[in-house]
């Protein structure tokens, strides 16, 4: 396994699990329940880390496929920059669920306040991390994701079977 295997592992981390936690946290917040409180905590630290994890693999991905044939080197600095945008949101995220976690299990007066800027952090990191993943998708994946990409073409063998 090697740092571009990793990156590709540790990518989804922030879009999928940033989404999840802050459900999650939405959900805490307004019920005023420990419980989903303390999952999104969890959730978003791990997030965070497979976050810093996939930004600090970035360039070793970036150096496994900007030789292959047909790979665009502009998309590839789109999503490096759309990835470093989000960093920042994806490390205050990971903090502040940490911050959050101790104030509120020592029932700390900071804690809905900490709570609510975690939340704050949580959504722009996911929503960050997702254009940065889409802008990353397109990399290998553009015909896939692109909307003007032409649409099949049925080949000798679909005709035969």
């Amino acid at each position: 396994m090697n740092a571009a295997h990793i990156h590709l592992i540790t990518n989804h981390l922030p879009v999928l699990g940033l989404l999840f936690s802050g459900i999650a946290l939405l959900w805490g917040i307004l019920s005023k329940s420990r419980h989903p409180l303390f999952l999104a905590f969890s959730l978003t630290f791990v997030s965070s880390v497979g976050g810093f994890i996939a930004g600090n693999t970035g360039e070793a991905a970036e150096e496994a496929v900007e030789n292959i044939i047909g790979i665009s080197h502009d998309a590839i600095h789109e999503h490096e920059e759309a990835a470093e945008a989000a960093m920042p949101f994806i490390i205050a995220s990971g903090i502040l669920s940490l911050a959050a976690g101790f104030l509120l299990f020592k029932h700390h007066s900071f804690a809905r306040f900490a709570q609510w800027a975690l939340l704050l952090a949580v959504v722009g990191g996911c929503s960050l991390s997702m254009r940065a993943g889409l802008l990353g998708g397109k990399i290998r994946h553009a015909q896939e994701i692109n909307s003007d990409a032409p649409p099949h073409q049925e080949s000798e063998h679909d005709e035969h079977e």
